[in-house]
């Protein structure tokens, strides 16, 4: 009798009466919600004391719902579709629109309650303890078997109660944690990495604690992530763990020493001095764009005439392609000097917040092959957001499984077994057009002079900048004495420095 029941697929229990001689239970029409006005239609099987038998009684009403109050249930079609497009990480809205659009008969309650069940499949709890959290950690911590395993390369612990041990001041009192994610692949990269990009600047949060992406630049200027930290703080304890992190990761899996020559970062204090410590290196690039982005908030709030505005950022672009620090000063001075006259307090803020300690931001700073910003490790950022939604503060096992999918994502997308991997580039990639180019100015007529440089083991040829054969406006191009390492030599074009390389 159930099974007649479930075959006709419009019935659901109800509820169960037991009279004197036997059990009634009751079936409603389950096209209708369980909650509200019931269709009149029913049936109940009866189940006597004094027999095997079961018995179906039909109600005499006919069927009274309307087709808004049906209710739909889940076909296999339903749910891949429905998991389908929660692994693309469309929110629930747009989910729902997708399967109207593809004719599926669902509601968006049945929605929402079907993506509670995948969330729980796939994230584990709701929520974890910190000794789990130490718990998870401890797990990850052992040696990765291959190099696509993610791993915790350190981590770090410390509970409201316990001694104190790293220095801190005692405001920190508390609970804290911090851990870093990575691959054997991504190390790998580290190890023969000599840029490191670090940024506070594009927050990344989970639960309010910081999200910290850390990593370098090859010498074609893409972004390599080394892995993903999370702290409950980024002060300056918080970012020599992650360095020391990294450190210690590219010890454990090459043998080798990570010895970053330059950081590129933004103005955080916390940065800068963990770096100058841990590495005992004080060469360290400050980020041209976040400049930019400031000295154009601080010219708006002066109420600049426009064009003034203009020439003045103008002026400020070209102090940034200065090939050295001579030239840099000598250009900075003239700059602040024809500004003072009629933009002080402008002139006052622009030398002491980016001339006289936040100065490493002109390209000949950093040498050939440096990026000048941080935009490529704040679009990784941006990239976390848009596609692993950290903004809807996931809890902590979900967060755990979203961030090892994260990392792995950059691992894989550099396994060279992949089509099309991100390679990391160890000399600058000379693109055809480049090619093209070189040949015609070799075959062309124009006088070269050729001088011996400064730096020992190069050459400097000054070339005409534009088409006439010798002007005053010239190109100063250095290149090893060795033929065959042309690629480490650079010019003082702007072309080289915003990465159209010789």
């Amino acid at each position: 009798a159930q099974i007649a029941i479930k075959r006709e697929e419009q019935w659901s229990r109800y509820f169960t009466n037991k009279v004197q001689d036997g059990v009634k239970v009751h079936y409603r029409c389950s096209t209708v919600k369980f909650r509200g006005i019931q269709c009149n239609g029913a049936i109940y099987l009866f189940y006597p004391h004094n027999s095997d038998e079961v018995i179906l009684f039909r109600a005499n009403n006919e069927h009274n719902h309307t087709d808004s109050s049906k209710r739909y249930f889940f076909s296999e079609e339903m749910k891949q579709n429905i998991q389908e497009l929660f692994d693309m990480r469309l929110k629930p809205k747009k989910i729902y629109k997708v399967l109207e659009e593809r004719n599926f008969k669902i509601t968006r309650n049945q929605v929402n309650n079907y993506l509670t069940q995948l969330r729980k499949q796939k994230f584990g709890p709701s929520s974890l303890s910190l000794g789990e959290l130490e718990s998870w950690c401890q797990e990850k911590h052992t040696g990765p078997q291959s190099d696509d395993e993610p791993f915790v390369v350190s981590f770090h612990i410390h509970y409201q109660d316990d001694s104190d041990d790293d220095d801190e001041d005692v405001v920190d009192d508390g609970n804290k944690f911090r851990f870093f994610l990575s691959f054997k692949r991504l190390l790998q990269i580290a190890s023969i990495s000599t840029k490191l990009h670090a940024d506070a600047t594009y927050k990344l949060n989970w639960q309010g604690f910081p999200v910290l992406v850390v990593g370098t630049s090859d010498c074609d200027r893409k972004f390599h992530p080394f892995g993903l930290a999370v702290c409950t703080d980024e002060k300056e304890p918080d970012f020599a763990f992650i360095f020391k992190s990294i450190s210690n990761g590219v010890n454990r899996i090459t043998g080798s020493v990570f010895t970053p020559e330059v950081l590129i970062a933004d103005g955080s204090g916390a940065i800068r001095n963990a770096f100058k410590k841990f590495f005992n290196k004080d060469k360290m690039v400050m980020c041209w764009s976040h400049i930019r982005r400031n000295v154009e908030k601080k010219l708006k709030s002066l109420k600049i005439d426009s064009k003034k505005v203009k020439e003045i950022l103008d002026d400020i672009e070209t102090l940034q392609l200065c090939e050295s620090e001579t030239v840099f000063r000598n250009a900075s001075s003239l700059f602040l000097k024809q500004w003072n006259k009629t933009e002080k307090e402008f002139t006052e803020y622009f030398e002491n917040e980016w001339l006289t300690v936040l100065d490493s931001w002109y390209e000949g700073y950093s040498g050939a092959f440096t990026p000048s910003t941080n935009n490529q490790l704040e679009a990784t950022n941006k990239v976390i957001k848009d596609e692993h939604t950290f903004r809807e503060r996931h809890t902590l096992p979900r967060f755990l499984t979203v961030a090892s999918d994260i990392v792995n994502k950059w691992s894989m997308s550099r396994n060279r077994n992949q089509t099309d991997p991100i390679v990391f580039s160890t000399e600058p990639t000379i693109p055809l057009a480049k090619w093209t180019n070189a040949y015609h100015f070799a075959k062309s007529a124009k006088s070269v002079l050729q001088l011996q440089s400064k730096r020992k083991g190069f050459t400097d040829y000054y070339i005409p900048a534009g088409d006439v054969d010798l002007q005053f406006g010239i190109w100063k191009v250095t290149l090893p004495n060795i033929g065959s390492e042309w690629k480490n030599g650079f010019c003082n074009c702007s072309n080289f420095f915003e990465g159209i390389h010789l």
